[in-house]
């Protein structure tokens, strides 16, 4: 389509162009010089969904945990720093859904009760991600009362020994019977929220446990259970990660199950993850307008650079540092969004201008891919991403 320039050097949009990205009089462009021309990016605050960390503490110590290599606090979201937060949610127009999460278990924080009633106030879908020790009777009558929608439960095995192994410091029993007692209350309201949904972290020492999951779907009222592979922090769990380069045998898909759930009848169904390492390569967070805040009121494009750590890419150890793309104690959601920077990355990954370590000839003696630096293209580099490549998953 073709653009005019006015007597003035005004670029003079068509009618149909400015409807389909929705500018309006007034509306901001950035404007991006190419080898072969020019590029225009329309400056809008269409976030859809903001994962928000208000804790990187947790009650637990999985064999799976960051934690175990960490270098960085553990700390709590500030009340001041949470009202940045929601002050710069509303002028969000395009804003759905929050999803309180992050490398922190939220229930730790004193306040976070209070922080999800103030989310759920904005209209705006919850969801909560969770290990399901803490949600005490008390605290599951506060999620039905506040309308949270989802409520997303870690349960890394079937059996309670294989649970315990890898969630060390949980027990199935536990978690299982604080879920029966929401669901409990959830009939006694004559609710239907928040629905339930499992997570699985899939590795070899509990992979035999993945068939028996739609049992305790079923029990447990989940219509929906997000099977992942694991993103190695230790060369332990590298040797335990599923996931392979070549033909690696896919995962037995489990049965779905029927639920009826407050007189509605649902269907539960298994998300697996990609098994092999491919060309396809999709960033969700940027595909679905998505990013992270986290406890500091720093703000990351997705969960894969919102800390500081290592982890394990087939063998070669790669030391991932923090992408922080503005903090919301100085600027707003919607100014940090359509920031020059934030912008051009998010064009970046759309079109995954980034090379693909694993296959590169030179992985094995490559400095540069010790890092989450690269050899050509945007800086931080997504060249290893566990996540664009879907085989580590999010809510």
């Amino acid at each position: 389509m073709k653009v005019k320039v006015d007597a003035e050097g005004r670029v003079v949009l068509p009618e149909g162009l400015r409807r389909r990205w929705g500018l309006e009089a007034g509306g901001e462009l950035l404007v991006e010089g190419t080898e072969t021309g020019i590029v225009l990016f329309p400056l809008r605050p269409d976030v859809r969904k903001v994962y928000l960390e208000v804790t990187t503490r947790c009650n637990l110590a999985c064999r799976t945990c960051v934690r175990n290599v960490w270098g960085e606090p553990l700390a709590d979201m500030t009340d001041a720093t949470f009202g940045r937060v929601l002050e710069g949610m509303r002028e969000l127009p395009d804003l759905r859904e929050v999803l309180f999460g992050g490398y922190g278990e939220p229930f730790a924080h004193p306040r976070f009760l209070d922080y999800l009633a103030a989310v759920k106030g904005l209209g705006v879908r919850v969801t909560v991600s969770t290990n399901g020790t803490l949600l005490d009777e008390e605290r599951a009558r506060a999620l039905v009362d506040i309308g949270a929608d989802v409520l997303s439960v870690s349960v890394d095995g079937a059996r309670p020994e294989v649970f315990a192994d890898v969630r060390r410091g949980a027990d199935l029993r536990t978690v299982v019977e604080n879920v029966e007692v929401l669901n409990r209350i959830k009939r006694e309201r004559g609710q239907t929220l928040p629905r339930i949904q499992l997570e699985f972290v899939a590795l070899r020492r509990n992979v035999d446990d993945l068939p028996a999951l739609s049992d305790l779907a079923r029990r447990l009222e989940a219509n929906r259970v997000l099977v992942t592979h694991v993103l190695p922090h230790t060369p332990e769990m590298a040797a335990d990660a599923l996931y392979g380069r070549d033909e690696t045998p896919s995962f037995p898909l489990p049965p779905g199950w029927a639920l009826n759930v407050g007189g509605w009848l649902l269907w539960g169904i298994v998300e697996l993850p990609r098994m092999n390492w491919g060309a396809e390569r999709r960033c969700r967070f940027v595909a679905g307008k998505a990013l992270v805040v986290g406890w500091d009121g720093g703000v990351s494009p997705c969960y894969a650079l919102s800390h500081t750590y290592p982890y394990y890419i087939f063998g070669r150890r790669k030391n991932v540092t923090r992408y922080v793309l503005g903090n919301v104690q100085q600027q707003s959601l919607a100014d940090i969004w359509t920031s020059g920077e934030y912008v051009r990355f998010r064009a970046e990954v759309r079109g995954f201008h980034f090379p693909s370590c694993v296959d590169c000839p030179l992985r094995d003696t490559c400095d540069i891919a010790e890092s989450n630096d690269g050899c050509w293209g945007w800086c931080p580099s997504c060249a290893d991403c566990l996540w664009a490549q879907d085989i580590v998953r999010c809510p």
